[in-house]
């Protein structure tokens, strides 16, 4: 029994981290899209919570947008601020711009049922406030549409200014995010959106319980449920401002990890009757939340069977080597500042914001409220 469960967690821990991103870059085959005749109109949604430095910067950014003006909307909620977010963004009002504000904060779920009560066009773009579109990002997701099976688009986002102690493994992370993406938008639906840009049919939102902590995630799991596809397309970018510390990263991790078993414990998963989603949801998604466990499972199972030599005491020290490798760049600061080290030191850190997080769903513990982090400035308008 110890020794199937070695197998069985080295073999999940290498499909999730390996095969699978193996996979997705040798899929090749691409999506022909129908040109659109005619652009819909779009409404932009931007959920804000004490972002009075970056929300003027937001409004420039919408003014920018190549897109026709008359077929765009901007519609910002500020929920309970504490700061001059709403006298800000009220100050730049206008028919195409809506400003609406509530107090006290309800959390990210409310806000965006709020603003999507308050859209008026039938295509939804949600987006952060410290998100910067570059000028054609909407043009590029909204073509997409003109395939019926389509449900959701979601783009590239870039982060800037990260920390620089994670900065490596968070590029690596992201890479391989993307080119995942890249191959599930090709031979299925894209598991999840990128929650700093992406556009949705707004007759196929569903109005969020307020207490959802993952919502884009959510929105974008309904799309799927409801038989249409989520795409990822690479020419639609946007630039965000990065985690400033290890800390903040930690946490949004936690967050991330406590959201997906709120919504495996709410059954927000994909139909039963379609099995390459599900693998895809599998190989992409859950093994990863669960990774934690399959780690220690594979690790302890090792440890257990050591004696017997082989490939499985080969494979304890290997995971010993590793997992040193890992503490020493927990406990080093300096070691952070190589490739390598920072790899090692995002890979831990998740790891372990994640078995947290895990436990925090599992007892909800973990509040629906999203945390302002602090940030660069981004004052980008995008091109």
């Amino acid at each position: 029994m110890t020794e199937l469960i070695f197998w069985a967690a080295l073999i999940l821990l290498t499909h999730t981290y390996a095969l699978y991103p193996l996979l997705s870059v040798l899929i090749r085959r691409g999506c022909v899209t129908e040109p659109m005749n005619d652009m819909p109109s779009v409404s932009i949604l931007v959920p804000a919570h004490n972002e009075a430095d970056v929300i003027d910067t937001k409004i420039d950014n919408f003014h920018a947008l190549d897109y026709p003006a008359e077929k765009l909307e901007l519609v910002i909620f500020d929920d309970g601020s504490t700061d001059n977010t709403s006298d800000v963004a009220n100050s730049r009002s206008s028919e195409r711009i809506h400003v609406y504000a509530e107090s006290p904060r309800m959390g990210k779920a409310a806000a965006v049922n709020r603003l999507v009560d308050n859209a008026s066009h039938p295509l939804l773009l949600f987006t952060d406030a410290n998100v910067s579109l570059h000028r054609d990002a909407v043009m590029q997701m909204v073509h997409h549409f003109a395939d019926n099976d389509v449900g959701a688009v979601t783009g590239e986002v870039r982060l800037i200014g990260s920390d620089r102690e994670f900065q490596s493994g968070e590029s690596l992370y992201y890479q391989l995010e993307r080119r995942i993406q890249r191959a599930e938008s090709r031979v299925g639906s894209v598991m999840g959106v990128d929650g700093g840009m992406y556009v949705i049919r707004r007759s196929l939102f569903k109005t969020l319980p307020i207490d959802t902590i993952l919502d884009d995630f959510l929105i974008s799991m309904n799309v799927i449920r409801s038989g249409h596809r989520v795409v990822y397309e690479s020419l639609a970018r946007a630039s965000e401002t990065g985690t400033l510390s290890a800390r903040q990263e930690f946490n949004r991790r936690t967050r991330i990890a406590a959201g997906a078993i709120q919504l495996i414990r709410r059954g927000n998963v994909p139909r039963w009757n379609e099995p390459c989603i599900w693998l895809q949801f599998i190989s992409h998604k859950l093994l990863r939340w669960f990774s934690p466990i399959l780690l220690v499972a594979c690790l302890v199972s090792s440890v257990t069977l050591a004696s017997q030599g082989g490939i499985i005491t080969i494979a304890m020290w290997i995971q010993v080597a590793f997992y040193l490798a890992i503490l020493l760049t927990l406990l080093i600061p300096l070691l952070r500042r190589t490739s390598l080290g920072s790899i090692l030191f995002y890979f831990g850190m998740s790891q372990i914001a994640i078995a947290i997080g895990i436990l925090r769903g599992l007892l909800n513990r973990q509040p629906p409220q999203w945390e302002k982090v602090q940030r660069l400035s981004n004052d980008s308008t995008g091109s």
